[in-house]
């Protein structure tokens, strides 16, 4: 493939060298794979072939439109197709980006979907029974309960608590910290290992404490034997855990139970939810490490289904009335 692109060049040829600018502009493993992803399954079989002049936004519409139909989201595709049409635009390919016309897709937007406290508490339960249970081969590690646990007391994504050092960690001080500063990625050829910076610039950051993930991480530095990567949660070789591996597990834990519909990242937004109703988006979107309060309130906090008690607030409208 050709570094110069024609209007003859096909959408497949700038798929590939938007793809190469990428990866040679050094952004994350997991965001290049999902670039890829984005674009074999869904571009370049719906216009791979065809000649980038020949692509209006007529063509672009159609391909977003019909992919929405499948009621599957378009955001990834939409933002992966103006990345590739703004590069045959700075080669001098196409006058303008067709994708910046195309019109937007109304969706109805899902509720988010959280955990109360007394759900928890029963989810809590249901892990600890199923760790009871006696069955063959190895018996079941705490690894998965006390990950839960963390991922309530910080907010993190799964990857930034699977890549926490004991390092990264202050019981000490009179405030018990823990700092964000990686993920756990995997990748083809390489395995899986830690990632020295987390998803977004934002994302690296130092979160207080409570007191119950303080004294999940306490008991792991005592019972727990030591493992060369220094990491809180090492498998049984000393190695890091695959984040795919433990959604696995975690989805056969849950499954046939009422709690099915519950997946790590739903910790992620109960956490925001309990921050924003305690205190407000902001301090939520920065324990998540978001850079936007934007995307925390749109994606990551339910909405109130009780209004707050404003009384005192609206009784100036009957200063009058007796």
């Amino acid at each position: 493939m050709s570094d110069e692109l024609t209007g003859e060049s096909t959408i497949a040829d700038l798929a590939e060298l938007w793809l190469a600018e990428k990866q040679v502009a050094g952004i994350a493993a997991n965001t290049l794979r999902g670039y890829r992803g984005v674009v074999d399954n869904q571009i370049v079989p719906a216009i791979g072939l065809r000649p980038i002049a020949s692509c209006r936004t007529s063509v672009i519409d159609r391909v977003i439109k019909t992919h929405a139909e499948t009621g599957a989201t378009v955001a990834k595709l939409r933002n992966a197709l103006r990345q590739m049409f703004a590069l045959a635009v700075r080669h001098d390919v196409l006058a303008a980006n067709p994708v910046d016309q195309v019109a937007r897709i109304r969706r109805s937007r899902r509720s988010v979907a959280v955990l109360t406290p007394a759900q928890v508490g029963d989810l809590r339960a249901h892990i600890n029974r199923t760790m009871a249970l006696k069955r063959c081969g190895p018996p079941m590690t705490d690894d998965l309960r006390d990950i839960v646990d963390l991922l309530l007391a910080t907010g993190c994504r799964i990857g930034e608590i699977l890549a926490l050092t004991y390092d990264a960690v202050d019981l000490a001080s009179d405030l018990p910290t823990l700092t964000v500063s990686g993920t756990v990625v995997t990748e083809t050829g390489r395995g899986t290992f830690r990632q020295p910076w987390p998803k977004t610039d934002a994302g690296h950051r130092v979160l207080a404490l409570p007191p119950f993930g303080v004294n999940v991480i306490l008991r792991r530095q005592v019972e727990k034997p030591a493992n060369p990567i220094n990491a809180v949660f090492a498998t049984r070789t000393g190695i890091w855990h695959q984040v795919a591996n433990l959604e696995t597990k975690w989805g056969r834990l849950v499954h046939g139970t009422e709690f099915d519909w519950v997946t790590f990242h739903v910790f992620r937004k109960s956490v925001a939810t309990a921050i924003d109703l305690a205190t407000d988006t902001r301090a939520a979107a920065a324990q998540l490490g978001h850079s936007s309060e934007a995307i925390t309130a749109q994606y990551y906090v339910a909405k109130a289904k009780q209004a707050p008690d404003l009384r005192e607030h609206l009784q100036v409208f009957g200063a009058d009335r007796h």
